[in-house]
């Protein structure tokens, strides 16, 4: 047995389970050893960076990671857009990146990258197996940094002329994963004060990002909201960390006015005078304010670099969100009266009538009969066409994002997948096939933009020969930008003069095309795709659409 099949082995151990990328002759014992082995649905795709989001994907959708593989050098380099993507937003997945012979590395040879400088800035862990006595160590520990704290991609460097060397014995790898999973608890005086101080609350907001999704934790927090009847909004990537359907939910939020948020999350976190945060940054983008000055503020992350971040927080609990979650129901049900623990119903009135406002003001956009087509219509028909538990719904960057996650109600965990700190275009179709692997039985689709569809079209290719069907929803407002938006007029004719013919090339790649101009027709434009993808064929809608420039969050 030689390096590459023992780490196959190995790799199956742990769980592996999906595995995408392209191979390369630094690479190619590895991506044979992985395609030998039945338990493994390898992806070999049209670009790297795809592979890292197919993989990026699947672990979205199913908390688990895929291993992602390339050649040497600049293969390597392409998965880089891919990695940045998955560290910014947390995402679990092993990138095994072939590598130059030991002894010809820093010397400029051909395909030669450092991967340590190059990737050590991007990922949670990098390494470089560098003698076979090595491997069963560094996968350990690869895993192992896969599975505990804050998530993100760990990168693993592997010398062409290792992967051929003997591993020597019988190779008895022993798997992390076989083990109970390594939590941590809150410090138990910090969750008391915290349980006494949302009780005491007058008007407590609870805003919950992906680290609720990535500890499993949405049952224990439906219990603490229900517990001590407290709104929860969840940022962009934790959409679906609360149930939408739920009384009191308030859908996407943030503080001040997020640009994504509702009326109803905006109103609440405005005047709240407690805020508590679970597994959640501060990006500008997503909050586009600091936690409100006059409010009392507990932070709960499993990460130490974002407790007291960006402003002192008033309680800040170190622990896993799952684990501080029961032990905040815990203390309630422990510390608190029976009284406090009834439901509060003049709260829950309060929030019904915040969410027929934010269904006034949103009624001109998703009920609109305009032509082109408002985006806002779009997600509206689409969601009535759908059952929400067996769904999972992607967006890409762009314009995109906002008039699809604001009016989508998610209803389970990973039924809606959001993506956002580095936001790259093209992100949702290789996240798509990835996230649809993970959950075969349910229907998956993406909302994209025209010009993000444009950078990885090339893998539609890839989900019709991988008999992995997906609904791709293009979003196609021609992208024409004026200097408001950063972009001179000639540079817009530049790039968009001309444009791609969305369901030629879609078409010639093996999917089902449609193009809709009239929202009259969307409908049943939309129903034909589902029953397409349903049938097992990838669909791709392109829908002809107006640019829609407006904060519903503030209107």
């Amino acid at each position: 047995m030689n390096v590459a099949e023992a780490m196959g082995d190995a790799l199956v151990a742990e769980g592996v389970r999906v595995a995408a990328g392209i191979t390369g002759q630094s690479i190619g014992h590895l991506a044979d050893a992985l395609a030998e082995r039945p338990e493994v649905k390898v992806f070999y795709t049209r670009q790297e960076r795809v592979a890292v989001d197919i993989c990026d994907g699947y672990a979205r959708a199913s908390g688990r990671p895929g291993v992602v593989f390339t050649d040497a050098g600049p293969a390597a380099a392409n998965a880089m857009g891919g990695i940045v993507n998955s560290f910014g937003d947390s995402t679990p997945l092993l990138f095994i990146a072939g590598h130059n012979n030991r002894f010809d590395t820093k010397r400029r040879q051909t395909k030669e990258l450092p991967l340590t400088e190059v990737f050590g800035p991007v990922s949670k862990w990098v390494a470089i197996i560098e003698d076979p006595s090595q491997v069963g160590d560094l996968l350990r520990r690869a895993f192992m940094h896969l599975r505990t704290g804050r998530s993100g991609p760990v990168v693993i460097g592997l010398p062409y002329d290792v992967s051929s060397m003997p591993i020597g014995g019988n190779f008895p790898y022993e798997p992390v994963s076989a083990r109970p999973p390594v939590r941590s608890a809150g410090d138990p005086a910090a969750i008391e004060a915290a349980a006494r101080m949302l009780a005491e609350a007058q008007r407590p907001y609870v805003y919950v990002g992906a680290g609720v999704l990535w500890s499993e934790a949405s049952g224990e927090l439906v219990a603490l909201a229900e517990l001590l009847t407290l709104p929860v909004a969840t940022t962009l990537n934790g959409k679906s960390a609360f149930p939408e359907t739920h009384p009191l939910s308030l859908g996407i939020g943030g503080f001040a006015r997020a640009r994504y948020g509702t009326t109803h999350a905006t109103a609440v976190a405005n005047a709240a005078d407690v805020i508590m945060t679970i597994g959640c940054g501060f990006k500008q983008h997503a909050t586009l304010a600091p936690v409100p000055a006059a409010a009392k503020h507990i932070q709960i992350d499993v990460d130490p670099a974002e407790l007291h971040k960006e402003a002192l927080a008033d309680v800040a609990i170190l622990g896993d969100a799952r684990l501080v979650l029961r032990q905040l129901n815990e203390a309630a049900q422990r510390l608190l009266p029976a009284e406090r623990l009834v439901p509060m119903q003049s709260r829950i009135d309060g929030l019904a009538t915040l969410r027929d406002r934010w269904a006034e003001v949103s009624a001109p956009y998703v009920n609109s009969d305009e032509t082109p087509i408002n985006p806002f219509r779009v997600t509206r028909e689409f969601a009535e066409l759908i059952d929400p538990d067996t769904t999972i719904l992607l967006h890409d960057a762009g314009s995109v994002r906002g008039t699809t996650c604001q009016h989508y109600i998610a209803t389970t965990p990973r039924s809606f997948i959001g993506f956002g700190v580095q936001s790259a275009m093209g992100w949702s179709l290789g996240a798509a096939i990835g996230a649809k692997t993970a959950a075969p039985d349910k229907l998956v689709a993406t909302v994209i933009g025209e010009e993000a569809f444009a950078e990885t079209a090339l893998d539609i290719e890839t989900s019709v020969r991988a008999g992995v069907p997906v609904l791709i929803i293009v979003l196609n407002n021609r992208a024409f930008m004026d200097r408001d938006g950063g972009v001179s007029v000639k540079l817009a004719k530049m790039r968009f003069d001309g444009g791609v013919d969305i369901c030629a090339l879609a078409g010639a790649l093996g999917a089902k095309t449609q193009r809709i101009d009239k929202p009259a027709a969307l409908r049943d434009g939309l129903r034909q795709a589902i029953g397409d993808v349903t049938a097992g064929t990838t669909s791709v809608v392109e829908i002809m659409t107006s640019r829609v420039r407006v904060n519903l969050a503030t209107a």
